[in-house]
């Protein structure tokens, strides 16, 4: 009985790790241009990344007081996020920016300058994103 048991709980856990999702993901970017094939610093490029809207680290979720561009920088590095549809407000979440930087990285590769727009993030629309070197 106890074997029995066994080798069912086995077969759902396999069964439920190879299933799959009921929902493709929606892409998070879009109008990727790889701006150069020189990686930015990592450490920096993080620090810039943290700095939009006034800074976002730590228990910080959202970009604050809905600007209608943002820019975080650290030494030689700037992001710069402006609204597709002019004068729309920026509101985009911790969560949605991580996504978009992470998935602009999959097509030029790590650290790599991009400009790119990002799905959403913004009270209209979406929003336009430049990484690059100062």
């Amino acid at each position: 009985m106890q074997f029995a048991t066994i080798l069912y709980t086995l077969s759902m856990f396999l069964l439920c790790a190879f299933a799959a999702p009921l929902n493709a993901r929606q892409e998070t970017v879009s109008n990727v241009q790889c701006t150069s094939k020189t990686p930015l610093d990592f450490h920096t490029s993080n620090v810039a990344l943290l700095q939009i809207c006034g800074g976002i680290a730590g228990t910080i979720e959202k970009c604050q007081g809905r600007p209608t561009s943002t820019v975080g920088q650290s030494g030689n590095v700037r992001f710069t996020i402006k609204p597709v549809i002019p004068g729309d407000q920026i509101n985009i979440s911790k969560g949605r920016w991580e996504q978009g930087i992470k998935a602009a990285f999959a097509v030029c590769g790590q650290n790599i300058p991009f400009t790119a727009t990002f799905t959403g993030g913004a009270v209209k629309g979406d929003v336009n994103v430049v990484y690059e070197s100062v």
